[in-house]
């Protein structure tokens, strides 16, 4: 099964996606180079401007990888990253400054993301200051607007991050991020380990943030319910390979793939923790089974799982899907 065409963005000059993932790939050598662990896998994805995205599942189905792969951090094995009409790999130095304004990061570990040793104000001015977004005189009040911004109050300014709170520090982590003025916002587990209060808070900020400036935001998220409350398309990963990818009312309405269903099943509301395991235990990306990636965890196996492995496809309108067998007919495309 052939996976369908996508658009070139350096050819496809209309509405050019902020993010084109094209068969992208990551792999990692293992033992020597004698094996090799496939963290990425024919991953096809675009972020348009403005909009919000989730990546979504378990521990080891290689969200924060694609995410270090988006952002640079990892070159990708195979395959092609763009960002606008340009490929991440082929960037000068002028290209990747922009690329660092333009797209900002948001830590899990917000407090091990920032120094120390700096306040408040000194966290929020660098971003400002190194970017050249303000002349030295108005940077003071560039950094009352971004605590404003996320609700902090201005006497936290000449705190360092010891002495902040955990949604504090996450609070600050977002303004640091904005003061890049940046077009993207990439957020690996930002509300993860908070209480349920504070991490409604965070939540409830981002989006609003990402609405009223007109951010695009890719969210990484182990949870649906967050994905559903935030975002307006998810993909659902499975040991490196987008298995469902769509508008979330409508995956989270009606799942197409059996793994989808099982997250749905296991996290039943944002604020409720892990109760339910789906089957099985997931297995190794350095040793993957024969055919589709998911059949040894799935009760609608059939004999030609074994034999395919399900390459993403195009399955409704703006719906794709890795599944030989989904739990219901895809709209036909038209």
């Amino acid at each position: 099964m052939k996976p369908d065409p996508m658009p070139n963005p350096s050819t496809d000059a209309t509405a050019l996606p902020l993010f084109s993932l094209q068969d992208v790939e990551k792999s990692f050598a293992l033992d020597g180079g004698r094996r090799q662990l496939r963290a990425l896998d024919g991953i096809r994805l675009t972020v348009q401007p403005g909009e919000s995205i989730a990546l979504v599942g378990e521990s080891g189905s290689g969200k924060s990888t694609l995410v270090r792969v988006m952002l640079g951090l990892e070159d990708a094995s195979n395959g092609r990253v763009f960002f606008g009409a340009s490929e991440l790999s082929q960037f000068d130095r002028a290209q990747r400054q922009r690329f660092a304004r333009e797209v900002a990061y948001i830590y899990q570990d917000a407090r091990g993301s920032l120094n120390p040793r700096m306040t408040v104000a000194e966290l929020l001015a660098e971003p400002v200051r190194l970017h050249g977004l303000r002349e030295r005189a108005e940077i003071p009040g560039r950094v009352d607007e971004l605590l404003a911004m996320v609700g902090l109050p201005a006497d936290v300014r000449g705190k360092v991050p010891s002495e902040l709170s955990g949604g504090q520090v996450r609070r600050v982590a977002v303004a640091r991020a904005l003061a890049c003025e940046p077009r993207v916002i990439v957020a690996d587990e930002s509300v993860a380990g908070l209480d349920v209060s504070v991490q409604a808070q965070l939540l409830n900020l981002l989006r609003d943030l990402q609405r009223e400036q007109g951010l695009a935001m890719v969210f990484v998220t182990h949870d649906l319910g967050v994905a559903a409350y935030l975002c307006e398309r998810v993909a659902v990963m499975y040991l490196g390979r987008i298995v469902e990818l769509g508008r979330t009312r409508e995956v989270l309405a009606r799942p197409l793939h059996p793994y989808t269903q099982g997250l749905m099943r296991a996290f039943p509301r944002f604020d409720a923790p892990l109760t339910v395991s789906l089957r099985g235990e997931i297995p190794s990306a350095a040793n993957l089974p024969a055919g589709c990636r998911f059949r040894s965890r799935c009760d609608r196996a059939q004999p030609d799982c074994a034999q395919e492995d399900p390459t993403q496809r195009l399955v409704g309108d703006d719906r794709y899907l890795a599944c030989l067998h989904p739990l219901e007919a895809p709209t036909p495309t038209h």
